[in-house]
């Protein structure tokens, strides 16, 4: 009987320890999400820096591009920021577009500037 009473109360504490690590994990993610965004951002900066120093023929067409890809790395930011107001499920449901959103734009950037993303 003893064991039970064990058993029970290791139950009682094993959620709050669960919900614990979820909140870490979480926080973790929209880190890595924040990361991964700052490190687009900062690349597609210095890229759009470095085309205001050349003279080339496509100038404008590449500084356009630059601009699109700001545009859309400040509008998935913003998606994260507003993520992380929200509640369950509707949070996991927005990170998840977030998620979406940066991959379609490495891979736009890694296509269009020739790097390799990590």
């Amino acid at each position: 009987m003893r064991s039970n009473h064990a058993i029970a109360g290791n139950s009682r504490i094993e959620p709050a320890v669960q919900n614990k690590s979820l909140q870490i994990g979480e926080s973790a993610t929209e880190n890595e999400l924040e990361n991964r965004i700052e490190n687009l951002d900062k690349l597609v900066h210095s890229v759009h820096d470095a085309l205001h120093q050349v003279s080339f023929s496509g100038k404008l067409r590449a500084l356009d591009l630059m601009n699109d890809l700001r545009v859309k790395i400040k509008a998935t930011h913003n998606m994260l920021r507003v993520a992380k107001l929200l509640s369950e499920p509707a949070r996991e449901s927005m990170l998840s577009r977030v998620r979406d959103s940066l991959k379609d734009l490495e891979q736009v950037i890694a296509s269009n500037l020739d790097v390799e993303m990590t």
